[in-house]
C-alpha cells in the first residue's frame, strides 16, 4: 500500500510556495515599474513647479536689476531661499555684477544615492531678465540651484510606504491563499482519495463516493463522474436486461427531437398516408402527430396548398426514381387562415421495411415580407414613401422610350423648397420631416395618377408628367399649368404644432422627347432651369432651353479646366501694393488669384472664381493661396525687406470661411511657416459675417489671437451696419472701388466715402480706399483723411519678381 503523502508534500503547501515565490517577484517588478512611473511624473512636476517659481520671480527680478536695487533684489533672494529645495540664489546685472545672493545648507539624507542614479544631484535654472519695450538684449541674469534629493524626498517618503504596504499585503493575500487551498482543493483531495481506495472493484455498486454538497467546481464533477463511472460498471452488468428499454427511450427521444424542430417534417407513403409528422408540421394542421397517423393527405392537405395532386406526384417521383425535389417556394393556408410561405426539399427515406418520402419545410414568410420590404425600400424614399432617384431614373428611361416611340411629349418638373432649411435650423428636424410628408401628399393630389412624384434628396422633388400632348408647345403649356398648380399649393400655410409656417418653391422644367437625351441628361436640364430660378429671386418656374446648356456646358468645362489648373500649378498670386496716403510709402500687399490657362492664356477671375465656389475647388484653391502667401512672408523676411507693421492680405471665400476646419487648416498652416508676427491679413466680406455674426466673431478672435487681423471687404455695398461692426474684430474698412470710381462726378458717392472714413477713424479703424486710378480721386481721399489706399494710380497687381524689386527698392531708400 502507498504511503499518504506528507503535509509538505500536499498540493496546497506547493501552490502556497509557488504563490509565495511568484507574487513577491511580481509584487517587486511591478511596484518598481510604478516607482519609476510615478518618479517620472514627479520629475514632471518638478520641472513645472521650479518654472512656476521662476516665472513668479522673474518680474521683481527685472524691477531689481533696471533699477539697481540692491533691497529688492535681496527680497527676491529670500522668497526664493524659503524653498527648501533652493540652496542657492543669485542676481546678476547685464555686466555680471552681483546684486544678491544666498544660500542654505542642504539637508543629510539617506537616498541621496537614488537620486544620483536618476537625476543630477543639484540642477541649476536661470532665466534672462529683459525689460519689456526695449530690446530683445538681456539686462541681467536671475539663477538659482535646487537640490533634487529635497525636491523629492516627499516622493522617496511616499513610495518607500507603499512599497512596504505592498510587500506585506502579497505576504497576508498567499497566507490566505494557502488556507483557502487546504480546506477547498486539499482537504476533500485527501478525503477523496481514501473513499476510492475503500471500494471493492468486484462490487462497485455497494459503496459510492461522498457528494461535494454545495459545490459545482471541478471535484465536485470528479465526485460526479466517479459516481457516474461506478453506475456504468453497475448497469453493464444488467446491459441485456436493459437493451429493449434503452432501444424505445432512444426511439422517444428522437422523436421529441423531431416534434422540438422549427421545421415543418412529414414522412407520406407512395399510396399518399402520413406515416408520421411532427409537432410543429400538426399544430399548423390544427391535429396531433398521432390523429395524423393513416390519414390521407388528400384529406389533410385540401384547402391547404394550391395543388394536392402535385404534392402527391412529388411523392411518387421521389419514391420510384430515389432523387431529391427543391421547392423554393410554396404557399400554404392554416386553419385560422393564415397564410405562410414555405420552403420545402422533399427526399427518399427507408422507413422500417418501405421507402416513404420525407418532407421537410422552413417557413420563410419573414424573410420574404422582409425581402419585400427591402425591394420597396430599394426603390422608394424612408421618409416620404415616395418613389426614389433609382426608381425615377427606370421610369423615365421607360417614358423617353415611350415618347419617342409613340409620338408625344412629356415633362419633368424639379422642385425644390426655397429656405427650407430655415425650418429644421429654426424648428428642427422633426417639424421639417413632417412639412416634407406634407409637401409630398400635396404633389400627389396635384397630378394625375399616370404621372409619378419622386423624392431625390432633402428637400428635392421630381414630377414626371406622362403623355401631355404631341405638340411640344402645347405639352410646354400643359407642364407650365401644373407648375403654376404646384407652385400654389405648397405655398398654402402648413399648420404643425400650432405652428403656421409658409414656404414657397422654385419649379425648372424639361420637356421631353428632345435629341435623344438621357434620363440623367433630362434630370440635369431640369435641375439646371431651377438653379436659374434661385439665381432670379425663386418661388417661379423656369423652362431649360439651349442658352442654359451652353452655361452649364462651359461651366463644366471650365471645371474640369479648373481641376487641371490646380493639379498642374496654373494659379499664380500677384501683389497690388497698399500705399500710405501721406507718405507714399508701401505699407502692405494685397494677394490677388490669377489663372493663366495653357491655351487661353489669362482668364478674369471674374469668370472663373464664382465656378470655384460652386464647385467647391475654392476650399483646395483657397488653402493653396493661404499656404502661397505665408511662403511669400517667409521670403520676405529672410530678405529683410518686411518691415513691422506691414500686412499681406488675402481674400476669404464665404464657403472657406465658413468650412467647419477652417480655423483648425489656419492654425496648422502657421505652425508650419514662421511668417513674420501680425503680418497676414484676411479680407472678408459683410455677407459672410451677416449670416451667423456670433460663429463669425468665435472663429475671428480665435485666429485673432494667433496674430491675424481682418478687414472688411466691399464695405458699403452690404449692409454697412455698425452694430455688427463694433462687435466683429475687424482692424480695417475696405471702401470699394464702385465708390470710388465716379467719386468726382458723383456727389452721393462723395458724401458715402467720407461718412465711411470718418465712421472708420471714430472707431479706430484703418480705412482703404481700392480702385484708386486717378490722381484727382487720390487728392480727394487725401482731403477726406483716408488712411491707405490701392490701385492702379500706384500700381496694377504684379508678378513676386516685380513686387520684390519694389520692396528692395524701398528697403534702400532707407536711411
Amino acid at each position: 500500500m502507498t504511503q499518504a503523502p506528507s503535509f509538505f508534500q500536499g498540493v496546497s503547501f506547493r501552490l502556497a510556495k509557488i504563490g509565495i515565490i511568484l507574487a513577491f517577484v511580481l509584487g517587486l517588478l511591478m511596484s518598481s515599474f510604478q516607482l519609476y512611473l510615478d518618479l517620472r511624473n514627479q520629475r514632471s512636476e518638478l520641472n513645472e513647479l521650479f518654472h512656476r517659481v521662476l516665472e513668479v520671480a522673474t518680474p521683481p527680478a527685472v524691477r531689481a536689476v533696471h533699477t539697481l536695487d540692491d533691497d529688492l533684489s535681496a527680497e527676491v533672494v529670500n522668497g526664493l531661499l524659503a524653498y527648501d529645495f533652493v540652496t542657492h540664489v543669485q542676481i546678476t546685472d547685464d555686466l555680471g555684477n552681483t546684486l544678491a545672493k544666498g544660500e542654505s545648507k542642504s539637508q543629510p539624507s539617506g537616498t541621496r544615492w537614488i537620486t544620483r542614479l536618476f537625476n543630477e544631484e543639484n540642477r541649476r535654472l536661470e532665466t534672462d531678465l529683459s525689460i519689456p519695450g526695449y530690446d530683445e538684449s538681456a539686462t541681467g541674469k536671475l539663477a538659482f540651484t535646487v537640490n533634487m534629493d529635497q525636491a523629492l524626498a516627499g516622493f522617496y517618503e511616499r513610495s518607500m510606504l507603499n512599497l512596504v504596504t505592498g510587500l506585506a499585503r502579497n505576504a497576508l493575500l498567499v497566507l490566505l491563499l494557502f488556507f483557502a487551498f487546504y480546506f477547498i482543493v486539499t482537504k476533500p483531495l485527501v478525503r477523496l482519495a481514501r473513499e476510492i481506495k475503500n471500494i471493492d472493484p468486484e462490487e462497485p455498486g455497494v459503496k459510492r463516493l461522498t457528494p461535494l454538497r454545495g459545490r459545482k467546481d471541478e471535484l465536485a464533477q470528479l465526485v460526479d463522474s466517479g459516481n457516474q463511472l461506478l453506475n456504468a460498471m453497475e448497469l453493464s452488468l444488467a446491459k441485456r436486461r436493459a437493451g429493449g428499454l434503452a432501444l424505445r427511450k432512444s426511439e422517444e427521444h428522437l422523436r421529441q427531437l423531431i416534434d422540438s424542430l422549427p421545421v415543418l417534417v412529414g414522412g407520406r407513403d407512395e399510396q399518399g398516408r402520413y406515416l408520421f409528422a411532427n409537432q410543429t408540421l400538426a399544430a399548423l394542421l390544427d391535429s396531433t402527430p398521432g390523429q395524423m397517423r393513416e390519414q390521407s393527405a388528400r384529406e389533410l392537405l385540401v384547402g391547404v396548398v394550391d395543388d394536392v395532386e402535385l404534392v402527391l406526384e412529388n411523392d411518387q417521383r421521389v419514391i420510384r426514381q430515389g432523387i431529391d425535389i427543391e421547392i423554393n417556394e410554396e404557399a400554404f393556408v392554416t386553419p385560422d387562415g393564415r397564410t405562410l410561405y414555405l420552403q420545402t426539399h422533399i427526399l427518399p427515406v427507408r422507413y422500417y421495411d418501405e421507402v416513404i418520402a420525407l418532407s421537410v419545410s422552413v417557413d420563410i414568410t419573414d424573410r420574404k415580407k422582409a425581402q419585400a420590404e427591402m425591394e420597396f425600400m430599394a426603390h422608394h424614399d424612408a421618409l416620404t414613401h415616395l418613389p426614389n432617384r433609382v426608381q425615377l431614373v427606370e421610369r423615365l428611361d421607360f417614358e423617353l422610350r415611350r415618347a419617342s416611340r409613340h409620338g408625344y411629349c412629356g415633362a419633368v418638373l424639379f422642385i425644390d423648397l426655397d429656405q427650407f432649411k430655415n425650418i429644421n435650423d429654426s424648428l428642427g428636424h422633426p417639424v421639417g420631416d413632417r412639412v416634407l410628408k406634407e409637401v409630398a401628399k400635396r404633389l400627389v393630389s396635384s397630378v394625375r395618377e399616370e404621372d409619378m412624384i419622386a423624392r431625390l434628396s432633402g428637400d428635392e422633388f421630381v414630377v414626371l408628367l406622362t403623355v401631355l400632348d404631341e405638340d411640344m408647345a402645347t405639352a410646354a403649356l400643359k407642364a407650365g399649368e401644373v407648375g403654376e398648380k404646384i407652385r400654389h399649393i405648397i405655398s398654402r400655410p402648413f399648420l404643425t404644432e400650432g405652428l403656421e409656417l409658409r414656404t414657397s418653391c422654385s419649379v425648372g422644367v424639361a420637356l421631353f422627347p428632345d435629341k435623344d437625351n438621357s434620363a440623367h441628361e433630362l434630370l440635369r436640364y431640369a435641375d439646371t432651369a431651377m438653379y436659374q430660378v434661385k439665381e432670379k429671386g425663386r418661388d417661379a418656374i423656369e423652362f431649360f432651353n439651349e442658352e442654359m446648356a451652353d452655361k452649364v456646358s462651359r461651366q463644366l468645362l471650365m471645371e474640369g479646366d479648373l481641376h487641371r489648373a490646380l493639379e498642374e500649378n496654373q494659379f499664380t498670386l500677384h501683389y497690388q501694393p497698399k500705399v500710405d496716403v501721406g507718405t507714399g510709402q508701401v505699407v502692405g500687399a494685397e494677394a490677388l488669384l490669377r489663372w493663366h490657362h495653357p491655351d487661353k492664356g489669362m482668364i478674369s477671375p471674374a469668370d472663373f472664381i464664382p465656378i470655384l465656389e460652386t464647385s467647391g475647388l475654392i476650399l483646395d484653391v483657397g488653402q493653396w493661396v493661404l499656404e502661397t502667401a505665408c511662403e511669400t512672408l517667409v521670403h520676405w523676411q529672410a530678405h529683410g525687406w518686411w518691415k513691422r507693421g506691414m500686412r499681406l492680405s488675402i481674400n476669404i471665400s464665404p464657403r472657406q470661411f465658413r468650412r467647419a476646419a477652417f480655423t483648425e487648416d489656419v492654425l496648422s498652416t502657421l505652425e508650419r511657416h514662421a511668417i513674420p508676427k501680425n503680418s497676414l491679413e484676411m479680407e472678408v466680406t459683410e455677407g459672410i459675417v451677416i449670416q451667423d455674426v456670433e460663429e463669425a466673431i468665435v472663429t475671428m478672435e480665435c485666429l485673432a489671437e494667433h496674430g491675424i487681423s481682418f478687414s472688411l471687404d466691399d464695405f458699403g455695398t452690404g449692409y454697412s451696419s455698425i452694430s455688427y461692426l463694433k462687435q466683429l474684430p475687424v482692424s480695417v474698412l475696405k471702401i470699394d472701388q464702385s465708390f470710388i470710381r465716379d467719386i468726382i462726378d458723383d456727389r452721393s458717392d462723395r458724401v458715402l466715402v467720407e461718412t465711411i472714413i470718418t465712421m472708420g477713424r471714430l472707431l479706430d479703424l484703418d480705412v482703404i480706399a481700392e480702385g484708386v486710378e486717378e490722381e484727382a480721386q487720390f487728392d480727394l481721399l487725401q482731403k477726406y483723411g483716408c488712411h491707405y489706399f490701392q490701385g492702379f494710380y500706384f500700381s496694377p497687381g504684379v508678378e513676386l519678381e516685380v513686387f520684390d524689386a519694389m520692396l528692395a527698392e524701398a528697403a534702400d531708400k532707407e536711411p
